[in-house]
């Protein structure tokens, strides 16, 4: 079970990546009160454990030993042109953002899963407020086994949850993490996340 902190906004979807992975798309808007949903999925390569969703994947996956690279800067260079063709205003690139993704990222990598929640039961909105950003929105994509940018950005445009996240109007910020493990199944962990400030 997810716990979603806004009873205004919330949206949980979870959807097949161009990888074959299931990533879920997740945001946030205010901290009013806490409400419950319950995840499903009826992929067979996922079990859920303790309010945590973990990721089982088969030999679907690309194995590469080229090193997968993100520019944060081209990121958001991408991301603010489709935000833009869609009648959407630029965001900007923010230290504490990143630092979050960073985070979240790296907790992905060392437990080898994909969730929203962090092995300690942090949510999106729990991490970008220990990151000292004071979000008034905040909204958050993951995604694992993408070997490029472009790959990730393609597969979270063609997801309903994580392209509405991309689109989202009153968002002034972004960050963008990628941790490689060639000792893990999943190999790439992507974190995403959108904010607005107080």
């Amino acid at each position: 079970m997810y716990r979603v902190m806004s009873a205004a906004l919330a949206t949980i979807v979870l959807v097949a990546c161009s990888s074959g992975i299931q990533t879920p798309s997740l945001n946030y808007a205010g901290a009013a009160s806490e409400q419950t949903s319950s995840i499903k999925t009826n992929s067979p390569r996922t079990s859920q454990t303790a309010g945590k969703r973990i990721a089982k994947l088969g030999s679907a996956t690309a194995q590469s030993n080229r090193r997968v690279r993100l520019d944060p800067l081209r990121a958001a260079k991408l991301i603010n042109a489709y935000r833009r063709k869609n009648g959407l205003k630029p965001i900007k690139l923010h230290s504490k953002l990143t630092l979050a993704a960073k985070r979240h990222s790296l907790d992905l990598a060392r437990t080898d899963r994909i969730s929203h929640y962090g092995s300690d039961g942090s949510n999106p909105f729990d991490r970008v407020r220990r990151s000292g950003y004071r979000p008034r929105l905040a909204a958050e994509n993951v995604g694992t086994g993408q070997l490029s940018l472009g790959e990730v950005l393609k597969s979270w445009k063609a997801s309903k949850g994580h392209n509405k996240n991309l689109l989202l109007k009153g968002v002034r910020h972004m960050g963008i993490a990628l941790v490689e493990d060639d000792k893990t199944e999943f190999k790439t962990f992507w974190t995403l996340v959108l904010g607005a400030p107080i």
